[in-house]
């Protein structure tokens, strides 16, 4: 008991730590991240400053503390700006708290502003100004509060907020840009109206460029910042921006971007205009190190890919390292159907279901159809999108949740893959249409296109329907009779892996005995797995099954 008293009393470890460590230790505790950037600061802070009076004089004392000013609880923004001096200040702020759940005459609201507006004003200090807000009486106010005489800001985010993702929400008035040059290194504008010639002279620095829904610019307008920031600009990302006055510019030269490491176009929501963004193709020069993104419409049975496209995603793909693994995703919108590419240089088979799940791609090519339920379009765009640049270097594909592709589509597909070696397959659909089966039910004429696949060297399967009950399913038929052909052939595969698919033990043993390897699991990545019973084969086998 003696040992255990002296011990509570004995000082923490914690006391003895010098005030450099704990400074780090603090700046860990407070730094912001995606999930919590409004509470973080405020709350956490405080909490740190009242544990000890060693603590608090610390914190007290390290400005840096207290630079990140918080607004979720507005009555300490005042309290954080006073011992922030003289440092410079965060200043990020949602003013559509609860997703604009709360009236705008709201006591919480005008708080809210309240404190903005004060922190606004020290916007010499300020090195970052990230606002959200929908519309509102009291932005007209903060955004008066914005003149600075001299500033450090780098980071300058307006987004703005409401039902329609496609409307202008506030107008940015031009006093903000007037006083004097911000060293802009961030620029986001979302669902607002700026004067471009207001914008302009502060993008010599951009770094990173994220144009949302953004009224009033036209071509010459985004190549002129371009053009200012071509030897600086890393990412670019032009969300459903509607450019007018033309598609050809004349007088502009080639802009070459030496550090751009992501370049993302979309244009999948509006009409022509928007569609006008991919005409910026011709006028710049994107390093095949690059991520390109680019996101488009097809708005009827004779319309095609916009040209610039086409050549661009040719030099992407026949210029750089070559693509080595591919994946196929579908998307649904109300009545819209659409297709996603995903590309990689590296040849490992990517086994997500998921586009939000997916690493960082080197391409990644997503278009939508407004179409009928017949999907003629969505072949047609994926034909002529396989048919750009050469792809024989592809040796994984993975095709996730893909319902929308006949036959005739996966031959089209498989045909510009001749070296693949690695394919899972996801669902019924997509599996029968691999094994030779039309949506309706009946058999093509030709080959299946997986007999096609003769380097293929793994096929994994995930959801398929092998029985109903205690009848087996034309799944089970069409892939055991494919691997046959491909035994009769020659060419074989040498593994086979079955996930979450409904089946029982046999039919698993007569897939099993086609194959070098088989695997048969419940998990998503099929990692984990039970042996199937030993075959009459004396060879050993590695074949598993639960």
């Amino acid at each position: 008991m003696t040992s255990i008293t002296q011990l509570s009393r004995s000082p923490s470890p914690a006391h003895h730590l010098p005030t450099e460590i704990l400074l780090q230790i603090f700046a860990f505790c407070v730094a912001p991240d995606g999930s919590n950037d409004e509470t973080f600061t405020a709350l956490h802070i405080v909490r740190i400053s009242h544990v000890c009076h060693v603590w608090r004089e610390i914190a007290l004392a390290y400005p840096p503390f207290w630079s990140n000013i918080a607004f979720k609880t507005p009555y300490l923004a005042t309290t954080m700006l006073e011992r922030s001096k003289p440092m410079h200040i965060s200043i990020r702020a949602n003013l559509t708290p609860g997703g604009g759940q709360f009236d705008d005459a709201s006591y919480r609201i005008r708080c809210m502003f309240k404190a903005v507006s004060r922190a606004l004003r020290s916007s010499d200090r300020a090195k970052e100004i990230n606002l959200r807000s929908g519309p509102s009486k009291h932005l007209t106010k903060a955004f008066d509060d914005i003149r600075p005489t001299s500033s450090q800001l780098e980071y300058l985010a307006l987004r703005g907020y409401g039902d329609n993702l496609r409307s202008t929400v506030f107008d940015v008035p031009s006093t903000i840009f007037s006083q004097c040059t911000f060293p802009l290194k961030t620029l986001v504008l979302e669902r607002c109206k700026v004067i471009p010639a207001d914008i302009t002279p502060h993008c010599t620095h951009l770094t990173h460029l994220e144009l949302r829904s953004v009224a009033a610019f036209n071509i010459r307008d985004v190549l002129a910042i371009f053009q200012l920031a071509s030897s600086s600009l890393q990412s670019i990302i032009l969300d459903s921006i509607p450019l007018s006055g033309g598609v050809f510019v004349e007088g502009i030269s080639q802009i070459s971007f030496p550090h751009l490491s992501l370049l993302n176009l979309n244009a999948t929501n509006g009409d022509s205009h928007i569609h006008n963004v991919f005409f910026l193709l011709r006028s710049i020069d994107i390093p095949l190190t690059a991520s390109l993104i680019l996101q488009f419409l097809i708005l009827g049975s004779m319309w095609h890919m916009p040209a610039p496209i086409i050549t661009t995603l040719g030099r992407h793909f026949s210029g750089g390292d070559p693509i080595r693994s591919l994946i196929v995703f579908q998307t649904n919108d109300h009545k819209r159907r659409g297709l996603r590419l995903q590309g990689w240089t590296r040849a490992t088979l990517p086994r997500f279901f998921y586009a939000e799940d997916a690493p960082s791609p080197t391409v990644d090519v997503h278009f939508i159809c407004e179409e009928e339920d017949n999907n003629n379009s969505l072949e047609r765009i994926l034909s002529e999108l396989t048919s750009i640049g050469p792809l024989h270097a592809v040796q994984s594909l993975t095709i996730a949740r893909v319902s929308v592709l006949s036959a005739t589509g996966m031959d089209v597909l498989l045909r510009v893959l001749p070296s693949l070696r690695e394919l899972c397959i996801h669902g019924s659909e997509s599996l029968r249409a691999l094994c030779g089966m039309e949506p309706g039910g009946g058999p093509v004429a030709r080959l299946p296109p997986l007999v096609r696949l003769c380097e293929l060297q793994s096929l994994t399967v995930c959801e398929a329907t092998f029985r109903n009950g205690e009848t087996q399913e034309i799944d089970l038929h069409v892939l055991r009779n494919c691997l046959d052909e491909l035994s009769a052939k020659g060419y074989g595969t040498n593994e086979l892996i079955v996930c979450y698919s409904d089946a029982s033990l046999q039919d698993m043993e007569e897939l099993a005995s086609r194959v070098r390897k088989f695997l048969w699991d419940g998990s998503l990545n099929g990692t984990t797995a039970v042996p199937v019973p030993p075959q009459p084969d004396p060879a050993p086998s590695s074949s598993h099954v639960p």
